[in-house]
C-alpha cells in the first residue's frame, strides 16, 4: 500500500452494519481513495461521527483498507474509473479482523462493509459466537 494513495484524496469511513443502538449490528472503519465507495457506503449503511461516537476501546469493530491502486501523480489526469486491473488483491484477515483491497473498483471488493464483513468476516465470527451468517 506504500505510496498508493499518492494525489488522491483519502477518505475515513466509520460505519455500522445494522441499526445505532442494536446489540446485534456490527461496526467498522474503512479508509479509501475512492469517493464511489465513500458514496455507496452512505447508500447501503450508516457512516458519520454518530457511528464514530460508538466506537471506543470496547467496541470490537473491522479495520478495512482499500486503495484504487493507482497513484495521481502531480499533474496527471486522472481517468473516470481508477484501478489496477494487474495488480488486484482482496485480502482477508479474520483473525484479526481486517480486510484489505489493493486495485479493484468493483463494489464487492471495495465497499468492505458488503460483501467483505456481511458476508466472509461474519462468517468466521459466527462461528466463534455460535450464530449463523447469511447473505442473499
Amino acid at each position: 500500500f506504500k505510496g498508493c494513495m499518492e494525489g488522491r484524496t483519502m477518505y475515513v469511513i466509520p460505519f455500522c452494519m445494522g441499526p445505532l443502538n442494536s446489540p446485534y449490528s456490527k461496526f467498522g472503519v474503512e479508509i479509501t481513495d475512492s469517493a464511489y465507495v465513500v458514496v455507496n457506503m452512505k447508500i447501503m449503511c450508516r457512516i458519520g461521527t454518530k457511528v464514530l461516537r460508538l466506537i471506543d476501546e470496547k467496541t470490537p469493530f473491522l479495520k478495512c483498507l482499500h486503495s484504487v491502486g493507482m497513484p495521481l501523480k502531480a499533474g496527471a489526469k486522472d481517468v473516470p474509473w481508477p484501478c489496477n486491473p494487474d495488480n488486484r488483491w482482496i485480502v482477508h484477515f479474520p483473525e484479526e479482523p481486517s480486510v484489505w483491497s489493493f486495485g479493484s473498483g468493483y463494489g464487492g471488493n471495495a465497499l468492505l462493509g458488503k460483501k467483505c464483513y456481511a458476508l466472509r468476516i461474519a462468517s468466521t465470527m459466527a462461528r466463534k459466537e455460535g450464530w449463523r451468517a447469511e447473505h442473499c
